[in-house]
């Protein structure tokens, strides 16, 4: 099934939170970049997640206060 990217974040540290949630929601999810962002700073990590969670996990994104970090179209609606 496709993966389809939803939100970027400088920090990796950040993407913890959204881990959890995501686990407890039985979201699955891909970390883009996330051990080379820790050893360079700036490149980021990006989460991907399967069609069919898009919605929710942009809802979750939203609810934990990462609004800003939203690079999905489901994140305007």
């Amino acid at each position: 099934m496709e993966l389809v990217e939803i939100a970027t974040f400088t920090f990796p540290n950040d993407t913890d939170i959204l881990e959890s949630l995501f686990q407890s929601e039985g979201i699955e999810y891909f970390l883009k970049d996330q051990n080379s962002s820790m050893l360079v700073p700036g490149i980021g990590t990006s989460i991907a997640v399967k069609v069919p969670d898009v919605k929710r996990a942009v809802e979750l994104i939203k609810q934990a206060g990462f609004e800003a970090n939203i690079t999905h179209p489901f994140g305007t609606i």
